[in-house]
C-alpha cells in the first residue's frame, strides 16, 4: 500500500530593519515567523492525516473508502441511554472484529467533540458515580478482547457539516471511527523538515523550509470502521 509523497514548502523572509526593530522590542521576528511556519506545517499534517486532500484526490483516516460505513443502530446520543450508546459502540467494534476474521478488535475510538463532551458530563444513571465515558471504556468489547480499556478520544474533523464542521459523515452527520493504532494496520509516511541555506538578497534575508507529506495508508481495511448519525 503506497501513496505519493507531496512536496510541502514555505519561505520565510525578513528585512534588516525589521530585525533591528525586533531586537529593540525584544520580539525576535525570525523566531516568531519560524514558530508560525511550524504551526502551519503541523496543521497541514493534521488535515492530511484525518481528511486527506481533495485537490490531490487523497482521503484520510476518517473518510477512506476502504472502511465499512453505515448508520449507527441507535444514534442520536443526545437522547440515548448509556446502554444504547454502549450498544452502538460495541456493534461497531464487533463488526470490525468480524471483518478481520476475529483477529483484530479495534482498540481506539474517535468521536466528535460534542459527543465526547456529552459522555464526560453525563452519569450512567442518577444513582451512578461514573460518567458514561468511563462506562464505555470498561464495558466495551475492546476491553474484554484486548485486556485494556477502550481508548476514546475527541476529534474535531468528525463533526458533521450540518453542525458547522467539515466532517465526512453522510449528509453532514456526525461520525465515529474505530481502528487499531498500529503501523502494521494503518500508517502515515512523513519526511523530516529541512531548510535551504540563508540567502541574502538586498535588504532581505530568505530561507525556505521544505518537507514531504504522504497520505494515510490503511494497510488492512478490515480493521477500521465508521458509524454515522451519532
Amino acid at each position: 500500500t503506497t501513496t505519493p509523497l507531496t512536496l510541502w514548502a514555505m519561505q520565510l523572509g525578513w528585512t534588516i530593519p525589521e530585525l533591528e526593530s525586533a531586537q529593540k522590542l525584544g520580539r525576535p521576528i525570525d523566531q516568531q515567523k519560524f514558530a508560525a511556519m511550524q504551526l502551519k506545517h503541523q496543521m497541514d499534517i493534521d488535515e492530511q492525516v484525518y481528511i486527506g486532500d481533495s485537490a490531490l484526490g487523497l482521503t484520510g483516516l476518517i473518510n477512506s473508502t476502504v472502511g465499512t460505513n453505515t448508520n449507527a443502530q441507535t444514534g442520536t446520543w443526545k437522547s440515548a441511554t448509556a446502554e444504547q450508546i454502549l450498544g452502538d459502540v460495541n456493534e461497531l467494534l464487533n463488526e470490525v472484529w468480524k471483518k478481520s476474521g476475529y483477529a483484530v478488535c479495534p482498540e481506539k475510538l474517535l468521536l466528535p467533540p460534542k459527543q465526547y463532551g456529552l459522555l464526560v458530563t453525563r452519569l450512567v444513571s442518577t444513582a451512578g458515580n461514573i460518567s458514561i465515558l468511563e462506562y464505555l471504556k470498561q464495558n466495551s468489547l475492546s476491553n474484554a478482547i484486548n485486556g485494556r480499556p477502550l481508548d476514546i478520544q475527541p476529534l474535531k474533523w468528525l463533526t458533521g457539516t450540518t453542525a458547522g464542521g467539515v466532517g465526512p459523515g453522510a449528509s453532514g452527520k456526525d461520525r465515529m471511527v474505530a481502528y487499531t493504532n498500529d503501523p502494521m494496520r494503518v500508517r502515515f509516511p512523513l519526511v523530516p523538515m529541512q531548510r535551504t541555506p540563508l540567502e541574502y538578497r538586498d535588504l532581505r534575508q530568505l530561507t525556505t523550509y521544505f518537507a514531504r507529506l504522504g497520505a494515510v495508508e490503511i494497510v488492512y481495511g478490515e480493521t477500521i470502521g465508521y458509524r454515522d448519525g451519532i
